[in-house]
């Protein structure tokens, strides 16, 4: 499956020789979702598509199939961590997901323009794309009022950019999963993207808050957009932990799977 991150290091690739410019790093953050979770103060829920899979109340109610589930002390503990972990990071990522793609789009696209600028065939078409990727992160990582959705691993084809020899790689499939999302903050120069302090500072106010009012974890507040996606990633990678030990302690949860750490390739 290829990653976001590998849709912009390709961009990198392309340019003439001489020209191109250490945007990126490698990096790769690999984990996704296998389906979608939504948070809200009191409440999370796993779905696929509509269906609810199972969902944990005030951090401690868990219902499976609709089922309430009658839970041991240990067990108890270990899906109120876990509900705990979720409700924190879920508005988090969602946040970051939505202000830093802005942020990783509007990189690329001025560093093309300055270095191939606005005439060349294949600005448009780059353009095209990239509001595109945007409105589909926006359709994956979703907020209204005190609820955020987090949308599961899908692949998709930018159809824009297969027309033109130079941007055949950019038509390959892409991913906008929390995983690939994270690649791509992860592996950005925070020299390079075009953000200020100001925008940082209410970046970093809005995480913190989040981080505050759910009584969780988040990153340490002056780090920057790549910090703070690599801690998101190894964030995950604990509460896939902790998952796999609620299923091996819940037979009901034995089968779904919502964390998965896999192997993005670039």
């Amino acid at each position: 499956m290829k990653s976001v991150s590998h849709f912009l290091l390709c961009i990198m690739c392309w340019l003439p020789a001489g020209l191109s410019a250490p945007a990126v790093a490698h990096y790769s953050c690999d984990v996704d979702l296998n389906y979608g979770v939504v948070v809200n103060d009191d409440q999370l829920r796993v779905l696929k598509e509509y269906l609810t899979l199972y969902q944990i109340n005030h951090q401690q109610q868990l219902f499976v199939a609709g089922d309430w589930l009658t839970l041991d002390d240990k067990q108890a503990a270990l899906v109120t961590d876990y509900a705990k972990g979720l409700h924190s990071v879920v508005p988090q990522v969602t946040l970051l997901a939505t202000t830093g793609i802005d942020l990783a789009t509007d990189t690329v696209q001025q560093m093309f323009l300055s270095l191939l600028g606005s005439d060349h065939d294949s600005y448009e078409k780059l353009n095209t794309a990239m509001d595109k990727m945007k409105k589909r992160v926006r359709r994956k990582f979703r907020y209204a009022r005190s609820h955020y959705y987090l949308g599961p691993s899908s692949s998709e084809v930018l159809d824009e950019l297969a027309e033109t020899d130079l941007m055949v790689p950019l038509s390959q499939t892409l991913a906008t999963s929390v995983g690939s999302i994270l690649t791509t903050l992860g592996a950005m120069d925070s020299d390079k993207l075009a953000v200020d302090r100001t925008e940082m500072a209410v970046i970093n106010q809005r995480i913190a808050h989040y981080a505050a009012t759910s009584d969780g974890d988040g990153p340490p507040v002056d780090t920057t957009l790549p910090q703070k996606a690599r801690w998101y990633c190894d964030y995950f990678k604990k509460l896939d932990m902790l998952e796999k030990q609620m299923q091996n302690t819940i037979p009901q949860l034995a089968g779904i799977d919502l964390i998965q750490q896999t192997e993005h390739k670039n």
